[in-house]
């Protein structure tokens, strides 16, 4: 396997690589939103886009479907500049959950059927069945746990190579967040990735594979959660370091990049300490 630079990490070469964004940035007016955000998403990986609210997440994803255009970059699906042919290969649930009004649940399978090339049935209605949806009922009256399990359920029946999940699990009771979480690692596979924005690193850590930080429209870090970990110790306030860099303050602690990994001082960190010990010491 070739490896290659992206000035932040290593990352696998381009024969894995299902996704690609490179310098992608963009301008609301004077109000300067992505700033050359970069990252790779490898096919069989569930690519978890984490950073605070407002930090640019969810303007990235819109770039990648292109629901608005970017300023510069480019985005590779495939190798190739995305279409609407190869959107077809793409399924999306949106952070804000947005229905079209009267529509019953009957009027999406058909929708998302015709849309999508792929379209498993057979899957479908096995959801349905399993999480006892009412096909009848309009999805707009659903509650705000049946309506996301719904649409991960839906984006799930289209087969995509790519899912591409806004905050999946916001707002959720623990047992509808326990099936998005189950739903989502059952449908990666070899040839099928999955990117989730989100902030709840607790719950990305149990399943995510590679991630990248995100803060104020910059990529600040990106890499395999277990690659992370391993380049990466915590130590005690006034506990020696010995050869490393310091990247920032994890409550009373402090998160340091490891120049050697036969490193035998300090603890492996936790995917949420190397996320609030980036964010904290580089802006």
């Amino acid at each position: 396997m070739e490896y290659k630079e992206n000035g932040i990490g290593m990352v696998e070469g381009s024969s894995e690589i299902l996704l690609s964004v490179q310098k992608l940035s963009k301008r609301f007016g004077n109000k300067q939103i992505l700033a050359d955000v970069s990252f790779d998403v490898k096919k069989g990986s569930i690519f978890a886009l984490i950073g605070p609210n407002g930090a640019g997440k969810t303007t990235t994803i819109r770039c990648i479907l292109k629901a608005i255009d970017a300023d510069s970059g480019e985005v590779k699906f495939m190798g190739d500049e995305i279409t609407l042919l190869s959107k077809q290969k793409i399924a999306a649930v949106s952070e804000d959950r947005q229905v079209f009004r009267n529509f019953d649940a009957y009027d999406y399978e058909r929708l998302y059927s015709s849309v999508y090339p792929q379209w498993d049935g057979e899957t479908f209605n096995r959801l349905v069945a399993k999480y006892n949806f009412d096909l009848s009922q309009r999805v707009e009256t659903y509650s705000i746990g049946m309506k996301t399990l719904f649409f991960v359920v839906l984006a799930i029946s289209t087969n995509a190579q790519l899912l591409i999940l806004d905050e999946p699990t916001q707002h959720l009771d623990p047992t509808v967040r326990y099936e998005v979480m189950r739903l989502i690692r059952e449908y990666v596979s070899g040839e099928r990735s999955c990117i989730i924005s989100s902030h709840e690193m607790f719950e990305l850590e149990e399943y995510a594979t590679e991630f990248a930080i995100i803060n104020s429209g910059r990529v600040i870090y990106t890499d395999s959660i277990d690659e992370a970990k391993e380049k990466h110790r915590v130590f005690k306030s006034g506990e020696s370091i010995g050869n490393g860099e310091v990247i920032g303050i994890v409550g009373d602690e402090i998160l340091v990049k490891i120049y050697s990994r036969n490193e035998d001082n300090g603890r492996f960190p936790k995917l949420q300490e190397i996320v609030v010990g980036y964010l904290t010491g580089r802006k």
